[in-house]
């Protein structure tokens, strides 16, 4: 009798100890312990994922226990300098993910909530694309610069006639044509400081090389862009994402 009270009293003090041990363990600054390794495995990944970036952040906002289960409420990742398939340097990319419930035995997502994304590209990313990707050597039209301001982009432009450069530029007015690209067309545009026509087939050229630039098709999920705002020295996009297959695939891959 005396062996079952000490072992009764035994259990009880073990659950009392654990009822005052526990709290402690998750509290504010062991609940960022948990949080800041769920943030470091994600930031691992995000390159081979996303892309090469200066600097990518990744941060859980969410009650330990839940982050130990897999279930995430809120994970926010910002990229400085992304290189977005290898194509055009986006200077801020933000992307919150919400209600992420993740296996952690089979290092799977279940399911995520709305997934939310915002872009931007400033003209310093378009002209280094230009200077990346230059026209051909054969074409009479060259690129010196692209700039933007409120509500267009501008192409400063040479144009070889007789063998000389005549300066010119194009504004364009560009337009969401779909939800995977921001597009310039031809018969939006305006040409100044040319006094000869410009064929309707160089402008068709020129629309389709640079709006190459805003093809988000090739990322490595489908996105679903929903606003733009061209400003002075900046693009800003933004949309909604679907994460979960092509991050599935990757984890796939890994293994």
């Amino acid at each position: 009798m005396n062996l079952k009270l000490k072992a009764s009293g035994k259990a009880l003090f073990l659950l009392s100890m654990a009822a005052i041990v526990l709290p402690l363990m998750f509290s504010a600054g062991c609940a960022r312990v948990v949080n800041r390794t769920a943030e470091r495995k994600i930031r691992d990944i995000l390159p081979i994922y996303l892309g090469p970036a200066k600097v990518w952040r990744a941060h859980v906002d969410n009650p330990p226990l839940r982050t130990i289960q897999g279930r995430l409420s809120k994970i926010t990742i910002d990229g400085e300098d992304v290189q977005l398939h290898n194509q055009i340097t986006c200077r801020y990319l933000h992307i919150v993910m919400n209600n992420v419930d993740i296996d952690p035995l089979q290092r799977k997502l279940k399911s995520v909530g709305r997934t939310t994304f915002q872009v931007v590209l400033d003209q310093n990313s378009l002209n280094q694309y230009i200077r990346s990707n230059p026209l051909p050597p054969d074409q009479r039209i060259g690129i010196r610069m692209i700039g933007a301001r409120k509500g267009v982009l501008i192409l400063y432009l040479n144009y070889l006639l007789l063998g000389k450069e005549i300066p010119f530029t194009v504004t364009a007015t560009p337009m969401l044509t779909s939800p995977t690209t921001l597009e310039m067309e031809p018969d939006r545009m305006t040409v100044e400081g040319l006094h000869i026509p410009l064929p309707a087939s160089w402008l068709r050229y020129l629309a389709k090389y640079v709006n190459h630039a805003f093809d988000f098709s090739s990322l490595p999920f489908p996105v679903y862009l929903n606003q733009f705002t061209v400003d002075r020295n900046r693009i800003e996009l933004s949309g909604s994402a679907d994460v979960m297959a092509s991050m599935n695939a990757m984890m796939d891959q890994r293994r």
